[in-house]
């Protein structure tokens, strides 16, 4: 149940009595008055909040969403940088490789051997 000033909504209708005599012929009348007005600016008040609450949840969603584009366009720029890396490294080998007049193949295979893979040496971690 909304409270309301009592004492805002007695003065109002003793100023309107006071001021709006011709409008307001009773004491009673402006009481009324008073308290339609204090009634509405209750409803005023709920509807400002909930208007606020309701633009908060709307902007957190959006704070949300720009939130999600942005990591997702990171996660596919982390993506590009890594297959440029690797193409990178692969053109390092390929270039070793010709230097050395031997196959790109050949070249991994005796990177491998070198590291212990593939002659049955590897004693692993």
């Amino acid at each position: 149940m909304a409270r309301y000033d009592l004492s805002k909504i007695m003065k109002r209708a003793h100023n309107l009595y006071k001021n709006a005599h011709a409008k307001y012929p009773t004491f009673a009348d402006a009481l009324r008055k008073s308290w339609s007005m204090a009634k509405f600016e209750v409803k005023v008040a709920e509807a400002r909040q909930a208007i606020e609450a309701e633009t908060k949840a709307r902007e957190e969603n959006e704070q949300a969403a720009i939130s999600s584009v942005l990591l997702r366009a990171q996660i596919e720029a982390d993506r590009i940088r890594r297959e440029a890396e690797a193409k990178a490294e692969r053109m390092k080998g390929e270039i070793a490789a010709r230097k050395e007049g031997i196959s790109y193949n050949e070249y991994q295979n005796r990177i491998s051997r070198a590291m212990g893979y593939g002659c049955g040496s590897y004693c692993g971690d």
